[in-house]
């Protein structure tokens, strides 16, 4: 569901932004030192990096739904934030500002995500996902505190809330793990 998330959002910032992919790289990677060590294009990087539970979305109430004449109670879904760190990245500052600029009018634009412009398993959340661009939480951490941790140069950047549905049912049927390793040359038996 979150890989989903990071796909919507994606295409939000290169659509509503007017990105180029040829021209600015976005990336979902913790922006560590590293990292950014790396880069040879202009990036805005969009990580994610608090997931907990909306408390004040929270419903104890059962729901009953019917099938076959049967009645049976369940818990409602349980409501996530989702919170994104969104930097800039690029050898000039002022291109850092004009990115970071286009970034945050490209989500500034998306009040509710809807569920038919969503990517994925979004398309099936039952409720509406609220985008909160930009606000002062109450939980976030002190920044100066996140980029030590990171072992990196502290940006300026902003931060967005995505609220999500996760139902205490849900079966899994995606694989774990998506990524694979492939070895090449001799083997020692």
């Amino acid at each position: 569901m979150i890989q989903d998330l990071d796909k919507t959002v994606e295409k939000i910032l290169y659509d509503k932004g007017r990105m180029s992919r040829n021209d600015i790289d976005v990336s979902f990677d913790q922006p560590n030192g590293d990292w950014s060590a790396r880069l040879a294009r202009p990036t805005l990087n969009v990580w994610a990096f608090d997931l907990r539970e909306n408390m004040k979305l929270r419903n104890m109430t059962l729901g009953t739904e019917r099938e076959n004449g049967i009645g049976t109670r369940r818990r409602m879904s349980l409501r996530y934030d989702i919170t994104y760190l969104v930097t800039a990245w690029a050898r000039k500052v002022e291109d850092e500002h004009q990115l970071l600029w286009r970034g945050l009018g490209a989500l500034v634009q998306i009040p509710i995500l809807k569920r038919d412009e969503c990517e994925g398993a979004l398309r099936e959340q039952p409720y509406d996902m609220p985008l909160l661009v930009g606000t002062i939480g109450e939980r976030l951490p002190n920044t100066s505190d996140l980029w030590s941790v990171l072992n990196n140069q502290m940006r300026m950047g902003f931060t967005f809330i995505v609220t999500l549905a996760v139902d205490p049912l849900m079966s899994f049927e995606a694989p774990l793990v998506l990524e694979r390793t492939a070895r090449f040359g001799q083997s020692l038996e």
